[in-house]
């Protein structure tokens, strides 16, 4: 998608967590400037397993194009994806999630073990790992790390600072080391998603020595564990990266990765064509084809992971019978053949993609177009000729996305407005409840954990951003038990129990709330020069940059 997934909120939480898109370009940086990509190659992948080692082969330099940077890197502070994937490869966490598989794996931590109660973590170090800036890798980085996290008032956060495990930091009763290699972690309320959640930009970890030295400026100067070492970065322009000769599982075969901005879609693709740019997941889905055709770069088949949604805000809209006639009248097939140009799936699974586990083709009804019974809801509310209004992002596959649903809505009895949004400014508008046009919001969702908290506990949670900001659902009645149930759900183990009550719990947001319409289930579409190998396509494709196994 660009993703301009989500500024959101945790279940829980109070605090906004990032969203994992482009449209969190929180503070307008997108705008700054085009930046075109020049030096040589790159790719993305990777996993954490120990058998990973660099080839010893190759060398050069790697160039993927990014939505945006800001020239500030720092896991606890959500710019623009771009910056996140550098985060991504400077730093490594206690866990990590390959995306070739969903399931969390050491990293960091070698072990760990948990109680019955399923309330105390204890995580053993890897003994050894050294940090970019020669310091070895004990307890106390991992507290300053995730203390920072957990607190707002932390002094190396900086101004505005989003921390994303912030409303996991709520729930944690104590976070302490037992040794120089043994972190423990209690929780108020057992939470089987702890381990998935240390996996994300926010459990990254940071030399404490860093930190202490640059406090807030961090972000300038991240020191981690990663593949590749903070080099240099232009606010606009480009972040590049040199390979770590002590990283943990070998030295990269590459020598330096940069990550250059490239905002026109055009430029994308003469890019990728020409060699300036090695790879990308921002490639224009109307490109697939001719790319298709072309033997110089290598167009992936990636999981669907991702979702296209439509917001609805029940204070604009109150009624449920309009809401529904809403969903019923958009033409998924359309969206998908003329906004996403193939490239995506009907959300038969309403929320849950494809690609996760808790995915039931039980919910397709949920995401079924009816035009009939989309007049007979709008007749029975008496709304016929009331006007309707659509924003949307400005970019990728959202203006088409608006034009198809303001011609549904027109076809069942609404008058329509619509409005195009500079990427830049779009998540703020989103959180503007008295903005003109935030009757429907069109946007999406990406994952950056690969579970069904991630996709339906953060947009069906009533204190979560969906649930309050953007669609007003916390002014409904029951959506109190809504979130117990979300709390429970979670807390399942993997398998046919969870799945039916998110199942559960979905059809019931659904059909009693209707406050979020899912357009299609989609992948950010990977591209790559011919002679750029072993890419982790499916992490690249939720915006995650693995690198320490990519070569040209």
């Amino acid at each position: 998608m660009p993703d301009r997934s989500h500024g959101s909120l945790s279940p829980g939480s109070t605090t906004p967590e990032v969203s994992r898109r482009t449209m969190l370009r929180g503070a307008g940086l997108l705008g700054v400037g085009v930046g075109f990509g020049l030096p040589a190659l790159l790719s993305a992948c990777g996993a954490a397993a120990d058998d990973a080692e660099g080839s010893g082969k190759g060398g050069g330099t790697l160039t993927l194009a990014i939505d945006a940077t800001s020239a500030v890197n720092d896991p606890a502070f959500y710019t623009s994806l771009g910056d996140w994937m550098a985060v991504d490869c400077i730093c490594r966490g206690l866990t990590f999630i390959s995306f070739e598989t969903n399931e969390p794996t050491p990293d960091l931590a070698k072990s760990w073990k948990i109680s019955d109660d399923q309330l105390t973590y204890t995580f053993a170090l890897r003994e050894g790992v050294k940090f970019h800036d020669g310091t070895t890798l004990t307890s106390a980085d991992v507290l300053a790390s995730l203390g920072r996290q957990f607190d707002e008032n932390d002094k190396t956060l900086p101004k505005g600072g989003t921390r994303p495990l912030a409303s996991l930091g709520t729930n944690v009763a104590s976070l302490t080391a037992e040794d120089d290699l043994t972190v423990k972690m209690v929780l108020k309320q057992a939470d089987r998603t702890v381990l998935g959640r240390l996996s994300d930009i926010g459990g990254r970890i940071i030399s404490k020595a860093a930190l202490e030295k640059y406090g807030a400026d961090i972000g300038k100067h991240l020191v981690g564990t990663g593949p590749f070492a903070f080099s240099s970065a232009t606010s606009g322009q480009a972040i590049t990266l040199e390979a770590f000769d002590g990283f943990r599982l070998g030295r990269p075969p590459i020598d330096r990765l940069v990550l250059r901005q490239v905002q026109d879609p055009s430029a994308i693709v003469s890019s990728l064509l020409s060699g300036d740019v090695s790879a990308t997941q921002f490639t224009p889905y109307s490109a697939a084809d001719q790319l298709r055709g072309d033997d110089s770069v290598t167009v992936y088949d990636t999981p669907h992971s991702a979702d296209a949604i439509m917001m609805i805000d029940a204070r604009r809209i109150p009624e449920i019978k309009v809401r529904k006639a809403i969903n019923l009248a958009v033409d998924r097939k359309a969206i998908l053949s003329q906004a996403f140009f193939g490239m995506g799936s009907e959300p038969k699974g309403y929320t849950i993609p494809p690609a996760q586990n808790g995915y039931d083709t039980a919910l397709a009804d949920l995401s079924t177009q009816n035009v009939a019974q989309a007049k007979r809801l709008v007749t029975e509310a008496g709304a016929g000729g009331r006007t309707i209004r659509i924003m949307a992002a400005s970019d990728s596959w959202h203006p088409k996305a608006a034009q198809i649903i303001a011609q549904n809505l027109t076809d069942v009895g609404f008058k329509v407005e619509t409005t195009s949004v500079d990427p830049a400014t779009y998540f703020g508008r989103l959180l503007d409840p008295d903005d003109k046009f935030h009757d429907l919001m069109i946007w999406e969702r990406n994952t950056y954990v690969p579970d069904a908290n991630d996709m339906v506990g953060a947009m069906a949670s009533p204190t979560g951003i969906y649930g309050s900001a953007i669609t007003g659902m916390d002014t409904l009645d029951g959506v109190d038990s809504l979130a117990d149930d979300l709390f429970a759900a979670k807390n399942l183990p993997d398998g046919k129990q969870r799945t039916a009550a998110y199942t559960k719990i979905q059809r019931r947001w659904a059909e009693e709330y209707m406050v979020l319409s899912m357009l299609a289930c989609f992948t950010n579409l990977v591209v790559s020069g011919s002679k750029v190998k072993d890419m982790n396509t499916s992490a690249l494709s939720n915006h995650r940059c693995y690198m320490e196994k990519a070569s040209v």
